[in-house]
């Protein structure tokens, strides 16, 4: 029977004595650390039938070379044996535009954020987010020089890519919709523009790890995601999860029903929900890792506060940076949710938004998301 825990972060403190000013100046949030540019691998696409790209190569020298990261995968391109420059097809590149904001063109429609540079900043503020709640680890499963990863959904590929600094003999790949990540990056690390949900072509038993953050409202299928990773996994390796629940909790018993904060959160996870994309089930991932086959799960939760309220120093610098985050991503949140599933125009949710602001900002009002830390392991 697989081992299972669960820990839960202690009781919240009440926020401390506040001025009468009720908002604060959102930290400025600091930038990622600078990247290896040692050569550009190019970006593929792997799910059939939509071939997304397509790489120029060159003939190679007459002397021999011996790639290390080569791979009879067919999820990999050779990218030393390949062209610097990669051409990307109008299928991907082709985004849409709704409301004044960008989203991506391949699979369209099945991921409700956007993916324009405003998405951009945010997604690198909630990395900067995510590694101080995690006390500046990039995981926490117990790897022991790992050759293979995987970051589900690698975004901007910022994680990747301190990963690929931090296992510099391992090679990385980072996997998304959206081919959004810079070119230069370390020699190790290669990315695809890819469906997570879709069947999965990598080598069964070929990944020593699997890392998924901030996944909720993309997947519909959890379930089915963690038996594909179970697979693609060697045995002993590890998947590690990294996501808040969007039920909206406060310390006290501030929250009014009439909050926009309050609101703006329920409408949120409805249209979610309509969509088939849930962004509250993250507690359930450990039965669903237990199911698949996975062993020694550990669940931690921890708070994530929405504003600087808490004593505690190390969480009063989390909620700062998760405010500057949330507040800025407000609008992309809910553009697409709420005008295609709850028929609101984009006035009517402007206004709201901002009464969610000024909540969001407000620190005697005590909010925050549970945020889960999930570690299971694949059997020998």
């Amino acid at each position: 029977m697989a081992s299972t825990s669960e820990t839960k972060s202690p009781a919240p403190t009440s926020p401390e004595p506040e001025a009468p000013t009720s908002e604060v100046a959102a930290p400025t949030s600091a930038s990622p650390p600078a990247a290896a540019t040692a050569s550009s691998p190019p970006v593929v696409a792997t799910t059939a039938p939509a071939a997304t790209i397509e790489a120029e190569t060159e003939a190679p020298e007459e002397e021999e070379f011996e790639n290390p990261y080569s791979s009879t995968d067919s999820a990999y391109s050779d990218s030393d044996l390949e062209s610097y420059t990669t051409s990307l097809k109008s299928s991907v590149l082709n985004y849409q535009y709704e409301n004044g904001r960008r989203y991506h063109a391949f699979r369209p429609g099945q991921y409700f954020l956007p993916n324009d540079e405003l998405e951009n900043h945010r997604l690198d503020l909630v990395h900067h987010t995510m590694t101080i709640a995690m006390q500046g680890q990039l995981h926490v499963a117990p790897l022991d020089k790992p050759q293979k990863i995987m970051d589900i959904g690698t975004g901007t590929g910022v994680w990747a890519i301190e990963m690929a600094d931090l296992y510099p003999t391992a090679h990385i790949v980072g996997n998304d919709l959206s081919p959004i990540q810079p070119k230069w990056v370390p020699p190790n690390l290669s990315f695809e523009v890819d469906d997570v949900e879709s069947e999965w072509t990598h080598t069964p038993s070929s990944f020593d790890f699997i890392y998924s953050r901030y996944m909720l409202g993309s997947i519909q299928d959890w379930p089915r995601l963690f038996r594909q990773a179970f697979r693609a996994l060697k045995p002993g390796g590890y998947i590690e999860i990294l996501e808040p629940d969007s039920t909206l909790r406060c310390a006290d018993d501030s929250l009014r029903d009439d909050s926009p904060l309050l609101k703006w959160n329920k409408l949120f996870v409805e249209a979610a929900e309509t969509s088939g994309r849930s962004l509250v089930a993250a507690p359930k991932y450990q039965g669903w890792l237990e199911e698949a086959g996975f062993v020694d799960i550990k669940d931690n939760i921890s708070m994530l506060p929405n504003s600087p309220w808490p004593k505690e120093r190390h969480l009063k610098e989390l909620g700062g940076f998760h405010m500057a985050a949330l507040t800025e991503s407000l609008q992309g949140l809910s553009l697409r949710l709420f005008t295609h599933f709850h028929n609101m125009d984009v006035p009517e949710i402007e206004k709201l938004l901002v009464g969610v602001r000024k909540d969001i900002r407000n620190r005697r009002l005590p909010t925050y998301y549970d945020l889960h830390s999930i570690v299971a392991r694949k059997p020998e």
